[in-house]
């Protein structure tokens, strides 16, 4: 029987490259072959995808005509494993149930159970998968087949672990390691058994992470990693990935970003190759909160973006990757991206109400269901949680549509205020004066209503108002409102004092002295602002000293108050005018 199927093997072998160009109908060899060669065939790798369809169909037909129930039921599990599309699988998975329920074979239907429970969970039912994986180890436990029970129990583990509920997945991974720690020294499937250990140490591992138990999870990398160097090395190069993934999460959460990198960019080949696509995107999204921890965001977006390149393809999503879509939004906010914000934020809904379809983070339901199987309690239960799913999902959609109304009404208000900035700064700009200032106003206005005395002499005096008048319009010129100065400063330098200016301000200027500083000093910081580039380069602080003002909050307050522009806006729209750019050159300051 071995020299028969090394012959098989190299033949197969040889004819591998030609498989393609030579399609299985034409290997008329085959349909003479037993059920053994066949599965053999099947399970060597060599055929094409077309080829091992043709023989897996004929397999089981002659095993179903031959009336071999073990070779019916490894026929119907091959065709739901090979099969892509979910009715397809559940078609496949139903007959396998039907077959076994007829054989009276509680291990059978325990498999067959298992199995309906595995198309469930890769379709992402998580519910359903548990429910049918707890059936299958119902009638497992009384088949004497603890090695097909633990592998079940390791199914249903993970199913806690999607389901969030970490201490029961913790629970049932402890069972399962007890089992296979008690067979490492089974002779009779050593290899099995420690493969089931070290897959069984990383599902622990993973749970503990979760559930930020790190000294247990220290104990088990090492225990994880020290039984890994048993395996092969085809073997150990995978199951090393697995666990450098883990190790790489605990080192980004112990904040070793520079080996939490390492572990998982060295983790990703090898987990990419066996199409775990979900661990592979694990492996992106810590790489990302590395680079986000770092300060490095822009190289952390595209390790996000490739989990939401994940879900749009594949519509693929757990818990724990939908955080990298929080990472998104954060990133957007502060980028001050409105469009790409909210785009993320429909999308996390979206992936949001996606999970609670699946059954995701149901704990009360699980609870019931799993601990005491009282159905009917666990059936109002679950209803009584979607019903608040549902609640929850509708009040986000309004809540969205809320947003989207005031983003629009915000749009609107933004865009009448930017135009009535820009003609506020087109009146400003056409009535900003290219010579020096001589007076403000106001002053003009007075200066108007006071009579042109002659003064035949020199000894004739003139009265108070009119040498106020010469004294201001003399500081005007000279530019002393950009000093700092004070009103007892400014009488004493026109020779009177603080209750006559103060007076001669409030009487005959309708202003205070403040106000008249403030007034001149604006009037002045906009024609330097217009006609001199060179002052852009200056802060607010600098502006500030600039134009005579204590600091930048009261120069930014005393321009927006006269203008009714702020600093920043009007220099940036003075900015855009065409006629600004060589202006440093053409129109110096006098």
């Amino acid at each position: 029987m071995f020299l028969k199927k090394l012959w098989l093997l190299f033949f197969l072998t040889l004819s591998g490259g030609l498989s393609y160009a030579l399609p299985a109908q034409n290997h008329v060899d085959y349909k003479n072959w037993s059920l053994q060669d066949l599965l053999f065939s099947i399970n060597s790798d060599l055929l094409s995808p077309t080829d091992k369809d043709i023989y897996l169909e004929y397999y089981l037909q002659k095993a179903k005509k031959e009336q071999v129930p073990e070779a019916i039921i490894v026929g119907y599990r091959k065709k739901v494993f090979q099969v892509k599309a979910y009715t397809q699988q559940t078609l496949y998975a139903d007959s396998l149930l039907n077959y076994a329920l007829t054989l009276n074979d509680i291990k059978a239907v325990g498999t067959a159970y298992n199995v309906k429970s595995y198309v469930e969970y890769i379709n992402k039912n998580y519910r359903t998968a548990l429910e049918y994986g707890l059936k299958a180890e119902d009638y497992l436990k009384g088949a004497q087949d603890e090695y097909t029970l633990n592998k079940v129990k390791s199914s249903i583990s993970s199913i806690y672990y999607h389901l969030d509920d970490y201490d029961k997945s913790e629970k049932v991974t402890k069972e399962v390691i007890d089992y296979y720690q008690s067979k490492l020294h089974d002779t009779s499937n050593t290899y099995n058994n420690l493969r089931g250990y070290i897959t069984s140490v990383f599902s622990l591992s993973k749970t503990n992470f979760r559930q930020q138990k790190n000294d247990t999870l220290q104990l088990l990398l090492r225990d994880g990693y020290a039984s890994i160097a048993k395996l092969t090395s085809k073997d150990k190069a995978l199951e090393t990935a697995y666990f450098d993934l883990i190790n790489g999460m605990y080192n980004h959460r112990i904040k070793n970003y520079p080996l939490s990198d390492s572990l998982l960019t060295v983790s990703i080949p090898p987990i990419q190759t066996n199409g775990d696509f979900g661990n592979e995107h694990l492996a992106y999204l810590y790489l990302g909160k590395n680079a986000w921890e770092t300060n490095q965001r822009e190289k952390a977006l595209p390790y996000f973006e490739k989990i939401e390149k994940l879900y749009l393809e594949t519509a693929f999503a757990n818990t724990e990757l939908s955080e990298a879509f929080d990472y998104l939004i954060t990133y957007y906010q502060n980028k001050k991206n409105l469009e790409k914000e909210l785009y993320y934020t429909k999308l996390l809904m979206g992936l949001s109400s996606e999970l609670h379809k699946k059954n995701s983070k149901l704990s009360s339901y699980m609870h019931v269901h799993l601990d005491t199987k009282k159905l009917e309690a666990s059936q109002k239960k679950l209803e009584y949680e979607l019903s608040k799913s549902k609640s929850k999902i509708r009040g986000l959609y309004g809540l969205v549509t809320v947003l989207i109304l005031l983003v629009f009404v915000g749009l609107l208000y933004y865009q009448k205020k930017q135009q009535k900035l820009q003609q506020q700064y087109r009146h400003i700009i056409d009535h900003a004066p290219q010579t020096p200032i001589q007076l403000s106003d106001r002053l003009q206005q007075v200066q108007a209503t006071i009579p042109v005395v002659e003064i035949p002499e020199i000894s004739q005096p003139l009265n108070t108002t009119q040498v106020l008048v010469k004294k201001l319009e003399d500081f005007e010129n000279k530019k002393g409102f950009l000093q700092k100065i004070t009103q007892d400063e400014l009488a004493r330098q026109f020779g009177t004092n603080r209750n006559t200016l103060s007076k001669f301000f409030n009487e005959e200027k309708h202003i205070n002295f403040s106000d008249y500083l403030k007034r001149l000093r604006i009037q002045h910081a906009v024609r330097e602002l217009t006609y001199n580039p060179k002052l852009h380069l200056l802060n607010l602080t600098g502006l500030a000293d600039e134009f005579g003002f204590g600091n930048s909050k009261s120069f930014s307050t005393a321009f927006k108050e006269i203008t009714k522009l702020s600093v920043t806006d009007f220099i940036k729209m003075r900015q855009q005018d065409e006629d600004f750019k060589d202006m440093d050159q053409k129109h110096p300051i006098s």
